[in-house]
């Protein structure tokens, strides 16, 4: 499946608002490997509900100093790629997941882990080509993974932007996921994620959101 959408976000970091950018979007799955956007998972095994795999994907985090008068001076912040692993389980009330996942090109250097719960409800709203799936969940991230993309270091720290080493922390997430079929070929889709971000971030001179928030929205079509 392949198709086009658009991704709003609302970003944390001070000065720099709301960011929105048209996107690519594609679904590629073949025996145990499945290739879903920024994503690529690789099933290790599945029976009885249970399915672990292994999972490779791109941490888009991060700002330009020039994104915003209060970031002047910092040095940017990259993205990067991580490595890890999933574990999850099926039941008739659900499924719970986890997955951890670590740079591996040396930017933050940490990790993150996140544990978390959906439901699939199909033919939500008395509409049998709908299918919903909010969840809910918590996260923790490593201390590297803070410190780097929302730590202030010595260099940088100026009046008004003190040095900050932030460490770990733990978040609350929901997300909301819906698929609706057009036809064999064409459905529509829309995601929305919320993450309430630990005190460790939030207490960083260069954040002033509580949260981070991204919408999407595309069209894809099945090959």
């Amino acid at each position: 499946m392949a198709g086009g959408g658009a991704v709003i976000t609302e970003n944390p970091y001070k000065g720099v608002g709301t960011e929105s950018r048209g996107i690519p979007l594609f679904l590629y799955k073949v025996d145990r490997l499945s290739l879903y956007g920024p994503i690529v998972d690789y099933s290790l095994f599945e029976n009885d509900g249970w399915r672990a795999s292994a999972i490779a994907k791109v941490r888009f985090e991060g700002f330009d100093e020039d994104d915003s008068r209060y970031l002047n001076g910092m040095d940017d912040r990259e993205w990067t790629f991580e490595l890890g692993g999933a574990l999850s389980r099926a039941f008739d009330w659900g499924r719970l997941m986890a997955d951890f996942s670590a740079d591996v090109l040396g930017e933050h250097e940490g990790y993150e882990l996140d544990l978390s719960y959906g439901y699939d409800f199909n033919g939500a709203f008395k509409l049998p080509a709908l299918m919903v799936t909010p969840s809910i969940g918590v996260n923790y991230r490593s201390s590297q993974l803070n410190d780097y993309y929302y730590g202030v270091r010595s260099s940088e720290a100026i009046a008004g932007r003190p040095r900050y080493d932030a460490g770990d922390s733990t978040g609350l997430t929901t997300g909301l996921r819906l698929n609706y079929r057009l036809d064999d070929r064409w459905s529509l889709m829309g995601m929305a994620f919320l993450e309430w971000l630990g005190d460790e971030i939030t207490d960083s001179p260069i954040v002033d959101e509580d949260y981070v928030a991204s919408f999407l929205i595309g069209i894809m079509y099945r090959f």
